[in-house]
C-alpha cells in the first residue's frame, strides 16, 4: 500500500513521539517515556550491538552486590523495571527487542512475543538510560529513567518502523530535495510533557547546521530549520544527523516566553542509528 505524505505527516509525529503529552490542569506522570527507531525487529539483520559501541558514555551507577533483606529491615539496593515495548505507528508488540542499560552489559533483557519486558537487579535512586538494539528494519532507542525504591511497573518503549523514516524524509524533501538521514548518525526527539507549552524554542549546543532539524507546524506538518514547538497536538521538535558522542556533547535548552522548561536529559550520550527520546517538562507558571 502506498502511503500519502499528506495524510501521513501528522501521523509520522504521533509515530515519533514515544508518551502522549498531557493538558497543563493533568498530574504529571512518573516520566516513563519510549524510545523512537524504525521498522520491524529482525535477528538476522545487522546491529549495532551495545558491545560494539562505547558504553562509557554517562557513567550510570552500578548493581549492587548486597541484596536487601525485608527480614532486617534494610531498604532495599536494587529493584525491577518491567513495561513493553510496540511499534508506535503499527500499533503492534515488538518481539525480541534487545533491551540494556547504558554502560552496564550485565543489565540487559529481551521482550518476548507480548513485547513484554523485565530488567532485574536495577539500582535504586538512580538516574540511568535504556538502551534498545538497533536492527535493520529499526534504529535504536535511547531513553532515560530514574529509579526510586520501588519497582518500576508499565514502562512503556516503542520504536518506530523505517516506512515512517522513510516518510520523513519524503515530507523534508519536499522543502529541501537535498535532505537525507545518515544512518551512522544520531537523532534527538525532544518532546514537551505539557501540550500546552507550544510556542517553545529548543537550542543545541553546539547548534546543528540547517537541514538537520525540523519541527512541525500550527497544523502538524514538519518545517525544515524550525526549532520552535508550535503544535500543541504532538509538540515536539526533531534534531537528526547529529554526530554521536558520550555524554555532554550537546547540551539541550528550551526557553518559553510564560514558563520554566526542564528537560529530563539534558546532556545525553548519543550512539550511531539510535533516537534520544528527550522528554520536556514545562510546568504553567503558578
Amino acid at each position: 500500500m502506498r502511503l500519502n505524505y499528506d495524510r501521513v505527516a501528522p501521523c509520522l509525529l504521533a509515530g515519533l513521539l514515544l508518551t502522549a503529552c498531557k493538558d497543563d490542569p493533568e498530574p504529571e506522570g512518573d516520566g516513563d517515556g519510549s524510545g523512537s527507531s524504525t521498522g520491524a525487529a529482525s535477528s538476522e539483520s545487522s546491529t549495532t550491538r551495545m558491545d560494539d559501541v562505547d558504553t562509557t558514555a554517562g557513567d550510570q551507577g552500578a548493581s549492587g552486590d548486597e541484596e536487601s533483606s525485608s527480614s532486617t529491615g534494610a531498604p532495599p539496593t536494587e529493584v525491577s523495571v518491567r513495561g513493553t515495548i510496540e511499534d508506535f505507528f503499527a500499533m503492534g508488540p515488538i518481539a525480541d527487542a534487545e533491551i540494556s542499560v547504558l554502560g552496564q552489559p550485565t543489565l540487559q533483557t529481551m521482550s518476548d512475543a507480548a513485547g513484554e519486558w523485565e530488567m532485574v537487579g536495577v539500582p535504586v535512586d538512580t538516574f540511568d538510560r535504556f538502551v534498545v538494539a538497533d536492527t535493520g528494519d529499526y534504529w535504536g532507542a535511547i531513553v532515560p529513567f530514574q529509579t526510586g525504591l520501588t519497582d518500576l511497573e508499565e514502562f512503556e518503549l516503542s520504536q518506530v518502523s523505517l516506512d515512517v523514516i522513510d516518510i520523513q524524509i519524503g515530507v523534508l524533501q519536499r522543502q529541501d530535495p537535498t535532505v537525507m538521514v545518515d544512518e551512522d548518525a544520531s537523532v534527538l526527539l525532544v518532546a514537551l510533557i505539557q501540550n500546552g507549552a507550544a510556542g517553545a524554542v529548543v537550542e543545541i549546543d553546539p547548534p546543528p547546521p540547517p537541514g538537520t532539524f525540523y519541527a512541525p507546524d500550527a497544523g502538524g506538518q514538519p518545517t525544515l530549520d524550525v526549532n520552535e514547538i508550535q503544535w500543541a497536538l504532538y509538540p515536539v521538535a526533531v534534531f537528526f544527523n547529529l554526530p554521536p558522542g558520550p555524554e555532554g556533547t550537546y547540551e539541550i535548552t528550551v526557553t518559553h516566553p510564560d514558563r520554566e522548561c526542564t528537560p529530563e536529559d539534558a546532556q545525553p550520550p548519543t550512539l550511531p542509528r539510535h533516537i534520544n527520546l528527550i522528554r520536556v517538562d514545562c510546568p504553567p507558571p503558578k
